[in-house]
């Protein structure tokens, strides 16, 4: 039985909420007592190990030596995925141990509150992060094995950052045994080794075919993350000790990703379960870092499809993942609208699309060759590459000198073989150095190709759409330097995004790509109605909405600017940069000046590395005149952006008004550096 709210643990914990219950004890959330007045309160998270006192001494032993091994486990582990062990201590006859509390929601309560599968970029992305807490477990020495691993020991913190709980029954494996001591875990989730032994596939396990002995180890986790996932993408539990068939997860779900191979139709990620669940240990990924690669593959627009083998199937079954884009200095790429953002950005600055840490990283930048005008946006008709004629002179028998007794035999001519390249018969050798040259910012080496893979027959919906995103992103690299080239490239962009929507009207990612499209070319009742229907395809996405909020504020519609921005942050609060885009409205709205402040300040704490937040901050607090303020708002602009004249210029503001001339003269001088059309420092510096 639980304890009862308020009950202090160890005279230092207060219970303030009960986590769970289970039959052998309870998890609560305490608060630390006798912190400093002023300061916020410590949560942790305390486990109790409740033996009741009907149980055997047997049992007694086994539960009690099973909890210290977890906290023998935990003591010795330091991840930022996993709850970190504080103390354990006892009470009142019971067992305890304080954790690192977690806030947020286990998957489980995620999965029963949506009443359906959850978004599949969303669950690659947290199992991505599972896979970094296996890793780390895996490899310590001797490796641990969580054996538990389910959707209700994952949780989900409010950043989507994901952390492991409960190694309740994890163990350490042992090399020198045949079979586990105990069985244990939920068996929805459970591997075949699990219980002890494995059955070839189709056998059933029984007295007289008892399968081969077996123990868990790193593998028999996989398997859980395989099953796990196909729960959170089907709503489905897995069948207990079953691989899923082929083609069953799509059909649970017919909105996951699919790609075409040749006439085949294919999930990606249904294919990484498949392979995941496997029967044998030896067939599935032998690694969850091998998984967590598969998985990074599987997210949209990363790369262009490979291959990869699950001998499960058959000798020849292969799977379908994307090919990893190579790491290299830059920012993260932006999976919607291909922006390089600033390393560790949380949102895209371009379209506000929320971003994966880690894995989609530009590599080191190409520069496109200049080209002295717009690419025009006319597929190329060119036929398939033949291979260059040799011309070769048949080889003639020599003469032979003889006495006339041997005659000399003829010679056949040897005729030139056949050159052959893989471009001239498969389309998609184009279509992946297109987006390898997409991906290295080689705008017209991609758009060559792209036009290239569409004459030989690839999917014309993915050549479009992929030429589409090489025209406006090289659009966007030539804008501060080139307007009529970048205004070309824009317009060819938007033509392509249009065909490509001709041929999959309900496309999301094509439809945003072209509303950002019309945005820039300032054509805004375009615009709006490209991502009114794009909101009509995703309505709980906020990158719509941001969207939306950025079209009707430039046309000055203030008020449906601000309803747009505030639909936005009701599906996400933390989406910093509608806050700062409803701080600038507010800066400009009568009488709304402490709500501007009040979103700026909340955008900085939610994103402390966005400049721009910082900047309008600055700007917001100068405008009530409050100069220190808004001298310490902009000195946090500058050091995460030393390069903006505009700060200098402000911070040139703040310093006249407080009399400071001297540190005004050289901010101006600062801002001048920078950019010496500065509006703002030549009238200072005209007045100083």
């Amino acid at each position: 039985m639980a304890l009862p709210i308020g009950t202090v643990l160890d005279g230092k914990f207060k219970i303030v909420q009960i986590l769970g219950e289970g039959g052998m004890g309870t998890v609560y959330k305490v608060e630390q007592i006798g912190t400093p007045p002023g300061t916020p309160p410590y949560y942790y998270a305390v486990k109790e190990l409740l033996i009741s006192p009907n149980t055997s001494e047997e049992d007694r032993k086994a539960a009690i030596d099973r909890f210290n091994k977890e906290i023998a486990l935990l003591r010795g582990l330091k991840h930022p995925r996993i709850a970190a062990l504080m103390l354990p201590f006892q009470e009142r006859g019971n067992y305890y141990f304080v954790m690192e509390f977690v806030p947020g929601r286990s998957l489980e309560k995620i999965l029963e509150t949506s009443r359906g599968p959850l978004p599949e970029e969303q669950v690659i992305r947290w199992m991505v992060q599972v896979c970094e807490a296996l890793t780390y477990i895996h490899t310590r020495n001797p490796p641990i094995i969580l054996r538990d691993l389910k959707p209700g020991n994952i949780m989900v913190a409010q950043d989507d950052e994901v952390q492991l709980i409960d190694f309740g029954i994890a163990r350490r494996f042992d090399p020198n045994k045949r079979t586990n001591t105990e069985n244990l875990g939920t068996i929805s989730y459970a591997s075949p080794e699990h219980l002890g032994s494995i059955t070839m596939p189709g056998q059933r396990r029984s007295a007289q075919n008892p399968g081969k002995l077996v123990q868990t180890d790193a593998r028999s986790d996989i398997y859980s993350l395989g099953a796990t996932m196909y729960h959170l993408l089907t709503n489905y539990e897995p069948d207990p000790i079953q691989t899923p068939p082929q083609g069953s997860v799509l059909a649970k779900n017919p909105r996951l990703k699919t790609v075409q191979l040749g006439n085949k139709v294919i999930c990606p990620v249904e294919q990484v379960i498949i392979k995941a669940m496997q029967q044998d240990p030896a067939q599935r990924f032998q690694s969850a870092e091998a998984m967590r690669v598969a998985l990074i593959q599987c997210l949209p627009q990363v790369a262009a499809p490979s291959t990869v083998q699950i001998p499960a199937l058959s000798p020849n079954s292969t799977i379908i993942v994307p090919t990893a884009i190579g790491v290299g200095g830059g920012g993260i790429i932006c999976p919607k609208c291909g922006f390089q953002n600033r390393p560790g950005a949380k949102f895209c600055k371009r379209d506000g699309q929320p971003l994966v840490q880690g894995a989609t990283i530009a590599p080191p930048q190409i520069r496109a060759q200049p080209v002295r005008s717009g690419i025009q946006a006319r597929p190329v008709q060119s036929p398939s590459i033949k291979a260059r004629p040799v011309q070769s002179q048949p080889i003639k028998a020599r003469p032979v000198q003889s006495n006339g007794s041997v005659p000399a035999r003829t010679v056949q001519p040897i005729r030139a073989r056949p050159v052959t390249t893989p471009a001239a018969t498969d389309p998609m050798v184009a279509y992946r150095a297109g987006l390898q040259a997409l991906a290295q910012k080689n705008y017209v080496e991609a758009i060559r190709q792209f036009k290239l893979s569409q004459s030989q027959g690839a999917s014309a919906y993915d050549s479009l759409y992929n030429l589409g995103r090489a025209y406006r992103q090289y659009g966007q690299s030539v804008r501060e330097t080139n307007q009529t080239l970048f205004t070309e490239n824009m317009k060819h962009a938007a033509e392509y995004f249009e065909e490509a929507l001709r041929i999959k009207s309900d496309a999301m990612d094509a439809r945003f790509q072209l509303g950002m499209c019309y945005r820039d070319l300032a054509l805004y009742p375009l615009a709006l109605a490209a991502f009114k229907k794009a909101q009509a395809t995703a309505p709980d996405d906020p990158a719509v909405y941001y969207q939306l909020g950025l079209v009707t504020s430039e046309q000055g519609l203030t008020s449906e600017a601000v309803g747009y921005f505030k639909r936005g942050l009701e599906i996400n609060p933390d989406h910093a940069l509608i806050l700062v885009a409803l701080g600038r409205i507010y800066m400009d709205m009568k009488n709304q000046l402490p709500a501007a402040i009040t979103s700026l300040r909340n955008a900085t704490q939610i994103d402390p590395a966005l400049w721009e937040a910082w900047y309008e901050l600055g700007r917001a607090h100068m405008r009530e005149k409050e100069w220190n303020y808004a001298l310490s708002a902009l000195r946090r602009a500058q050091q995460v952006n030393p390069r903006s004249a505009s700060i200098y210029s402000a911070m040139a503001t703040c310093f006249s008004n407080l009399k400071k001339k001297s540190d005004a003269r050289q901010m101006v001088n600062e801002a001048l550096l920078r950019d010496p059309k500065n509006a703002e420092a030549i009238r200072l510096q005209k007045q100083l």
